[in-house]
């Protein structure tokens, strides 16, 4: 598998994942913000929060550039800035989108999974396959003139935010079984959204 999104220099892809699934949950309107930002202390991907970031909502609702700018630690790639508002812009666009799926998942199951995440016994392969089966019994909800991939995505993502949001003490450990479900399952589909919006 490529590391790089495209065949010049980039960003490699488990930081592209992490970039998206850390700007889906910024884009957010559930207040987890700081958990947030101690969660971007520890990434491998410099992500710049802002304090005022809900200051900051324009009014045809997206957020500004700086709000939302994410940076590769040592920027070195000219095409870098680029590529991390590129995935930027993807994330802000899963989330609005999200937000009209969210009524799909019932809060029973939010705190079912909540509380399997809660299990300091399993492992992280246990916690992808908890996010799996919570994934599947919310198939039947996904929107039918949207592509599979997507609606997969977008609701892996859901299932991360709302837990986070139910047990905010959670994200650090939702935010990477979700990095790695999706890097394990939606790659390639996250790589080509990426490349599509470079083009």
């Amino acid at each position: 598998m490529d590391s790089q999104v495209s065949n010049g220099s980039g960003l490699e892809a488990e930081h592209i994942t992490d970039l998206l699934v850390f700007g889906f949950l910024q884009s957010s309107k559930y207040n987890f913000h700081q958990e947030l930002e101690a969660l971007s202390q520890e990434l491998p991907v410099e992500v710049y929060l802002d304090a005022d970031l809900e200051d900051e909502l324009q009014t045809d609702g997206s957020r500004a550039s700086r709000a939302s700018r994410a940076f590769y630690q040592g920027r070195t790639e000219p095409d870098s800035e680029s590529q991390e508002e590129i995935i930027q812009n993807i994330a802000r666009h899963l989330a609005q989108v999200g937000d009209e799926m969210d009524h799909s998942i019932q809060p029973t199951l939010v705190r079912h999974l909540a509380a399997q995440f809660m299990n300091v016994s399993l492992s992280e392969e246990d916690r992808r396959n908890c996010l799996a089966k919570a994934l599947d019994e919310v198939k039947t909800a996904f929107p039918r003139d949207m592509e599979n991939e997507k609606a997969m995505l977008i609701m892996t993502l859901l299932l991360a935010r709302n837990v986070a949001s139910h047990a905010p003490s959670l994200l650090p450990d939702v935010f990477r079984t979700t990095v790695n479900f999706i890097n394990q399952n939606l790659f390639a589909y996250v790589r080509n959204l990426v490349r599509n919006g470079m083009d």
